[in-house]
């Protein structure tokens, strides 16, 4: 290999190890403060007679966000929003468009009397860059 391209690859290699050193010091600390959260969690609650408002939080995990998302109709977790109808059968959809002139179904259409010749088709496509040019 140059030396111009062996500084920056052994430069690069050496940054991953110690990202990836700094990463597992982090884990390890954090795997350590959740053994103690578990090990706490383990041993039963004592039971008190607690007034309401000194009872633990509802939902301590909860962001700001979330909390002033409770409630609000417009919100993604909006509990209490009312589930929307089933959607329609095949027959429900058929039933619906039956007698509709744009309806890809609709038997009533009149077909046109008139069939474009060559000339007339050609003279629509000219100036069409996407159009089938005619060999020569």
């Amino acid at each position: 290999m140059s030396s111009k391209l062996l500084l920056p690859l052994i430069a690069g290699f050496a940054l991953c190890v110690a990202g990836s050193a700094t990463a597992r010091a982090e884990s390890t600390s954090s795997d350590q403060a959740a053994s103690q959260a578990t090990d706490s969690q383990t041993t039963p609650p004592k039971k008190k007679n607690k007034k309401k408002s000194e009872k633990e939080k509802k939902h301590p995990d909860k962001t700001e966000l979330d909390k002033a998302e409770r409630g609000n109709p417009n919100s993604v977790i909006y509990k209490s929003r009312k589930n929307k109808a089933p959607n329609p059968t095949n027959e429900q959809i058929q039933a619906g468009e039956t007698g509709v002139p744009a309806s890809v179904d609709y038997g009533n259409r009149k077909v046109s009397p008139h069939n474009p010749t060559n000339a007339e088709i050609n003279a629509a496509e000219k100036g069409n860059p996407d159009a089938v040019q005619p060999q020569k």
